[in-house]
């Protein structure tokens, strides 16, 4: 299923960087738009939403950047859409 999960910094462009066309055993993450600091995937997976968005701060976390940068990845049902 297609998940929509938010992907906020003050930097967004590191985690769209990454995360376009990122693809592992459990996600396939394509890009869709940024306002601000919240950039807006599409996260196909067969986790749950909240499952999905956790999986992938994991996976930036374990990366340079993600152990300095501040960052959070949220579903869109964590901010009631």
């Amino acid at each position: 299923m297609t998940h929509t999960i938010y992907f906020q910094t003050a930097q967004p462009q590191k985690l769209i960087d990454f995360f376009d066309g990122y693809k592992d055993d459990q996600v396939s993450c394509k890009y869709v738009s940024k306002k601000g600091i919240k950039a807006t995937f599409e996260v196909e997976s067969d986790l749950s939403a909240e499952d999905a968005a956790s999986h992938c701060k994991s996976v930036f976390k374990a990366t340079p950047e993600g152990q300095v940068l501040y960052f959070s990845i949220q579903p869109a049902s964590f901010f009631g859409k």
